[in-house]
């Protein structure tokens, strides 16, 4: 799937968006779950935003055991 639009990726561009909100919006909160609690809420969220969308598909996302040093390296490599 290719999002450009005037030479900017857009996916890049609401990834950015995304992990900067989730850091000064809603840090104290992250800091208070698991990584895998926090993804499979991630998860969920997406799905009620994506009604349309079979779960079927993205299952795997929502029961996906990320390791802590694998996830955190891919949220790092997203944020500033």
């Amino acid at each position: 799937m290719n999002h450009k639009t005037g030479g900017i990726d857009e996916i890049s561009v609401l990834k950015k968006q995304l992990a900067i909100s989730l850091k000064f919006h809603h840090s104290e909160t992250l800091k208070k779950l698991p990584l895998d609690v926090a993804v499979q809420i991630m998860a969920s969220v997406w799905d009620s935003c994506h009604p349309d969308v079979s779960t079927d598909e993205f299952s795997h996302a929502a029961t996906a055991v990320i390791p802590q040093k694998d996830g955190a390296r891919s949220i790092q490599s997203v944020t500033l």
